[in-house]
């Protein structure tokens, strides 16, 4: 069968035209669609904006798309994501998946921090741990929540400044002027009065130290004679502290002696009291060796 020179043309057109297609595709999909992948899951609360063919990047690098999303097995709290991962990526056991955005409007994808270099690997299937933050259709919902209570807040504060308010805050911030000029007044009788009394203290300090310098000679003078007075008295102590340490010495030393000699001293008192005695009854004692005989009565 001959073909035309047309029909040929439009054969090699389409062909050509089903190879840049399919180009295209490979550039619109990725060729990494056909690496090998691993499975990984984690769990957030909340996954808003996050779908099936979500990005998913480590450190910032695109290595893997969400696959699947569903409810834990477990019944735990949260949804749980499986995710396709480049083999070989190094996900370590302290490694963090959260979700964020590209921009504040971009689309959402999941981060996975690259962990620390000393934490051991996770292996295919394991459940890598999940930091949750603050997405931002949960922050305008936070907004628009303080929004209404601020506009609450100025609604009360109108009510609050309605008329009557106002002239009794006028009638107030004018008995305040009235009472800071009053206390103005005051302030400065007391300003005044505590500088007078600090002229007359400086007055006094000043006679002080005239009196100081005046006397200072004879203040000097009373000083070194009773140091002189203090030195005299304790060699005097120190005198009568050895004159006491000797009196000691001696009584320890001749105790016995003198508990002798004040017996004898006592043996010499009683015989004294007996002569005294006799002089007292026969006081011819003194003047005759023998006593007078005795005369017979009649």
């Amino acid at each position: 069968m001959e073909y035309k020179s047309s029909e040929l043309k439009a054969g090699i057109f389409i062909i050509i035209s089903v190879l840049i297609f399919i180009a295209f595709l490979v550039v619109i999909i990725g060729a990494n669609r056909w690496e090998e992948k691993d499975t990984y899951r984690t769990r957030f609360d909340f996954v808003g904006g996050v779908e099936k063919g979500s990005l998913i990047r480590y450190s910032g690098m695109e290595v893997g798309r969400v696959v699947d999303l569903y409810l834990p097995e477990d019944n735990s709290a949260g949804v749980e994501i499986l995710m396709e991962i480049t083999k070989g990526t190094p996900i370590h056991s302290d490694s963090r998946a959260f979700i964020t955005t590209i921009g504040l409007l971009g689309a959402f994808y999941i981060e996975i921090t690259s962990g620390s270099l000393d934490a051991p690997l996770l292996k295919p299937g394991d459940l890598i741990s999940s930091r949750n933050v603050t997405a931002f259709a949960q922050m305008s919902d936070s907004a628009t929540e303080i929004t209404d209570e601020l506009s609450e807040l100025l609604n009360r504060f109108n009510d609050l400044l309605n008329e009557e308010n106002r002239e009794n805050i006028n009638v107030m911030i004018s008995s305040l002027s009235e009472i800071s000029a009053t206390s103005t007044k005051n302030m400065d009788t007391v300003v005044n009065n505590l500088n007078e009394i600090t002229k007359n203290l400086n007055k006094t300090v000043q006679g002080i130290n005239n009196l100081l310098a005046v006397n200072d000679s004879s203040i000097t003078n009373s000083v070194q004679g009773l140091e002189s007075l203090v030195t005299e008295s304790n060699k005097i102590v120190s005198n009568l502290n050895n004159m006491i340490e000797n009196m000691d010495y001696h009584m320890t030393q001749n105790g016995d002696s003198y508990s002798e000699m004040m017996g004898h001293l006592n043996s010499l008192i009683r015989n004294l009291e007996i002569f005294s005695q006799s002089i007292k009854e026969q006081p011819w004692n003194l003047v005759r060796k023998s006593p007078l005989p005795e005369r017979e009565l009649p």
